[in-house]
This record gives structure tokens, C-alpha cells and sequence, in this order.
């Protein structure tokens, strides 16, 4: 593996252990208002939520209920789990964020088929950091990874698409 590719897969993990840790002291512990409580209970009893619906987050989110029931008794913690996949999602889509703009750094530096040196890749990884972290701490985003609702996992599905096209794109062009 070349540094590159080592320096973008390390900030792309402690991006998301760092936003994961925070989203975890500070999701909420139980329901909220708006529509998390029909989000909590669809995904729990594998029901259909309001249109046009979220069919993937019901089926995820009931594979995480599904651990909270083997684990506690207490109901509180169906909604916890739920609540912590929206941040587990959020955490992920920050750590693509960081390597996407680890990626657009290299781009930028020394072009798709350059090759970085350590220093570089130093920079490049400060660079991804302050990415992946604003995009994880953005009130908007923050907001919806503490809470049961569809937008992290929305969020994240994008930065996947937006991440593959990026990778794909960052690769030489070999026939």
C-alpha cells in the first residue's frame, strides 16, 4: 500500500472515531419530537413511516433495535440505537469527506498520476481532517446525527456516491 493511500485510510478512520465519539456523548438518550418517534417505532416493528417513506433505514435501523433488544430491557434503548446509527451513518460520511478532499488535495499537488511524499501527505491529511470534522460539526449535520431520523443516512449514501465518483475519477488512466 503507498503512503497516500495509507494517509487517506488513517484520517479517514480517525475522523470517524473522533466525530463517532462525540455523536455518541451527545445523542439523544431517548425519543425526540418531530418524526423520530414514527422513525424509531417504524424501524423497530418493521412498519411503514410516512411518505414517501424510508425503506432502508426501516430495514437498518431494525437490525440495530434488534441488538438493543438482545442487550437491555429497557425500551429507552430501542431509540438510543436508533439514534446512534444516525450518528454511526454521520460519522462515516465524515470520514469520506476527508478523503475526498485528501483526494482533490493530491489532485490539486501533483495531478491524478503524481506520486506525494511524506511531507505532502502530512498536509494532505491536515487538509482532510479540517474537512471531514467541519462536515461532521455543521449544525445541520450535528443536528441530524443525534436524532433518529433519515437525513444522516441520506447524507451519507450521497458522500458515498460523491467518494466512489472521486476515487474513480483519482485513478490513472491504465487500458
Amino acid at each position: 500500500m503507498n503512503s497516500f493511500k495509507r494517509a487517506s485510510n488513517l484520517t479517514g478512520i480517525a475522523v470517524f472515531i473522533l466525530s463517532f465519539i462525540v455523536y455518541f456523548l451527545t445523542v439523544e438518550r431517548t425519543g425526540s419530537l418531530w418524526d423520530c418517534g414514527e422513525f424509531i417505532l417504524g424501524a423497530y416493528k418493521l412498519q411503514v413511516v410516512h411518505p414517501p417513506g424510508a425503506s432502508i433505514f426501516v430495514l437498518i435501523g431494525r437490525m440495530f433495535t434488534w441488538v438493543a433488544d438482545l442487550v437491555s430491557d429497557n425500551p429507552s434503548d430501542i431509540a438510543f440505537s436508533i439514534n446512534l446509527m444516525s450518528g454511526m451513518f454521520s460519522a462515516m460520511m465524515a470520514g469520506l469527506v476527508a478523503s475526498m478532499t485528501m483526494i482533490f488535495g493530491k489532485i490539486i499537488m501533483v495531478g491524478r498520476e503524481g506520486v506525494t511524499d511524506k511531507n505532502e501527505n502530512i498536509l494532505l491529511s491536515g487538509a482532510g481532517i479540517v474537512g471531514g470534522l467541519t462536515a461532521a460539526f455543521c449544525t445541520s449535520i450535528w443536528f441530524s446525527a443525534v436524532e433518529g431520523e433519515v437525513y444522516s443516512m441520506s447524507t451519507f449514501f450521497t458522500a458515498l456516491t460523491m467518494w466512489a465518483a472521486v476515487k474513480w475519477y483519482s485513478l490513472p488512466n491504465d487500458k
